[in-house]
This record gives structure tokens, sequence and C-alpha cells, in this order.
């Protein structure tokens, strides 16, 4: 069992693509032990961090009342200087404000506390199926690693999140598309390291799940949101 101090140098190792803390993984008694824990301490960081940053950013901002009641009359002219039914846009306009302002936590409740909870569920949600499904296509071009192996390495993905800490000051934000990138290149060393396979075949390999969730994760929005409008989820 690898000790949780060790963890900030496995992090900082993983983000350069050093091949130690892939084989440390790998090797460990309990890969996808240490691969959970890993993802869970370093996304609740982030989480942490993202939740403060947003509590800070809305005592600099204005009243949420204040602001609606701005923006509610500027739609109000908009409607009154085009086509549009003012009484349905209107409604459509504050519902979608009430539903930002309250997930943000902008309007104030417990909503300031959705990247606390969000950021590490959706951390070992993309960890489990990620590992899972480019280790069966791994598995499917000739790799060896084990699902176990796979797990651990895969876990490194969760290394770029440690820069989403910046946005604990306020209007700080870290690119999603930069940790995107660098969490691809990450899960395609720890492919490659885990299962031996040449390079053009552990890219399709770190490349499929990236194209699965493409097509699952519409399909589950789309249902969250017909059962939505259905009032299924009440």
């Amino acid at each position: 069992m690898l000790e949780p101090q060790t963890y900030p140098t496995m992090v900082a190792k993983a983000l350069v693509l050093d091949d130690e803390p892939f084989t440390a993984m790998i090797e460990d008694d309990n890969p996808w032990v240490e691969g959970l824990a890993l993802t869970v301490i370093v996304s609740l960081i982030a989480g942490t961090a993202q939740t403060i940053g947003g509590w800070l950013t809305t005592l600099s901002l204005p009243d949420a009342t204040t602001v609606e009641n701005a923006l509610v009359t500027g739609w109000r002219q908009f409607s009154a200087a085009t086509a549009l039914p003012p009484a349905v846009t209107e409604t459509i306009f504050t519902r979608a404000w009430s539903a930002a302002a309250g997930w943000t936590g902008y309007a104030g409740g417990w909503g300031v506390l959705t990247p606390l909870i969000a950021t590490p569920f959706l951390a070992i949600a993309w960890w489990l199926f990620f590992a899972v499904v480019a280790f069966a296509a791994a598995r499917a071009l000739g790799g060896h690693g084990s699902l176990n192996s796979t797990l651990g390495a895969a876990a490194l993905m969760v290394a770029p999140q440690v820069l989403v800490f910046l946005s604990i000051v306020p209007f700080v934000t870290v690119s999603g598309a930069l940790l995107g990138v660098w969490g691809l290149l990450i899960g395609y060393r720890a492919v490659q390291s885990t299962h031996h396979l040449p390079w053009r075949k552990a890219v399709l390999a770190t490349l499929i799940p990236y194209a699965a969730a493409l097509i699952v994760v519409p399909i589950i929005a789309t249902a969250y949101v017909l059962g939505f409008s259905a009032g299924g989820f009440r």
C-alpha cells in the first residue's frame, strides 16, 4: 500500500508523464483502492477550492435580487422591441435565472456547495468509466494488463485537478480544455504502461472511452431532461 504522503509527489510526476507513479500504481497490492483514494482526495481538494472561491465571488457581487430586477427590466424592453410574447419569454427568463442563481449559490442557499459534491462525484464516475472501457479496448487490441491495474494507473488522470485549487481566488477559473487534454495524455500513459501496447494501439484504446462518452452522456442528459419536463424528478 502506498502512503498518502506520497500522493503529492506522485501527482507532480504524473503531470509531467513520468513513469514512476504509473509503475507504483500498477504494482501496488490494491491498485483500485489506491486509485479510489487518490481520486477522492484530489477531487475533494478541487471541489473545496471551487466552493470557497465561489462563496468569495458571491460576496463580492451585487445583491442577487437587484441584479435579477435589472435583468428582468432589460428583458421586458427587449421583448417589447421584438415580436416575442413578453409574458412567455419573461417567465422562461425568470425560471432560467432562478435555476442558475440557485445552482451556483449566487441567490444563497446550499447551491454554493455544488462543486464540493459534483467535482468528486464526476471525477470518480469518469475514473471508473474510463478505466473499464479502456481496459476492454486495450485487451481487445492485444493488451495484457488487468482491470485492477488499469484502475490504479487511470486514477492518475485526476492529477490536473490540482490546478483547480487556483479557483479559490475569486473570478479565477482554470481552462476545462487544458484539464481535459492533460488528463487525456495521462490516460494514454496509463493505458500504455498497464497494457504494454504499441503507441498506435494505446492511443486508440485511450480514445475509445472518450468516443463512448460522447454517445452515453447525451443519452443520459436527454433522458434526464425528458424525465424532468414530465415531472418525474420531484
